[in-house]
């Protein structure tokens, strides 16, 4: 049961993450609408659900632990984790135009979160690469 629960609740959080990237799909204008209700005049648009999704995912860490798992690919899995977010957030480096850059008040997540919707693909490498692990790893578990 409890091997079950975990498969289908990872599994579904494989189909999320990769249903996010629809995101990137919408016109600009979108996608710039979308971000200007969330951050509003705030320097951060997520406080609340960065605590909830930090609850989750310890919650979801200890029922893996629990279940059992390979501590060689529960850290390998980590590290290529953390890993591609930092690439992904490096590909980041070229200056937004002013007319998409953040507008006041600005603080560093904001100015990311502009820059990406600015240009979305330009981490195409970590994305391919994320995306391909995802379905790799979800026909693993079918």
């Amino acid at each position: 049961m409890l091997n079950t629960f975990t498969t289908v609740v990872v599994a579904a959080l494989g189909v999320y993450a990769l249903l996010k990237f629809v995101f990137f799909a919408l016109p600009y204008r979108k996608r710039r609408a979308a971000l200007d209700k969330s951050y509003g005049d705030k320097p951060s648009a997520t406080t609340t659900t960065d605590i909830v999704m930090l609850l989750f995912t310890i919650a979801l860490a200890g029922l893996m632990l629990w279940r059992g798992v390979e501590a060689v690919s529960f850290l390998g899995g980590l590290w290529i984790g953390a890993t591609l977010i930092q690439l992904y957030f490096h590909e980041f480096h070229v200056t937004v135009p002013q007319d998409r850059a953040a507008p006041p008040v600005v603080s560093p997540i904001k100015s990311m979160s502009y820059a990406i919707q600015d240009s979305p693909w330009r981490p195409w490498r970590e994305l391919l690469t994320l995306t391909v692990l995802i379905c790799w790893s979800l026909v693993l578990l079918v």
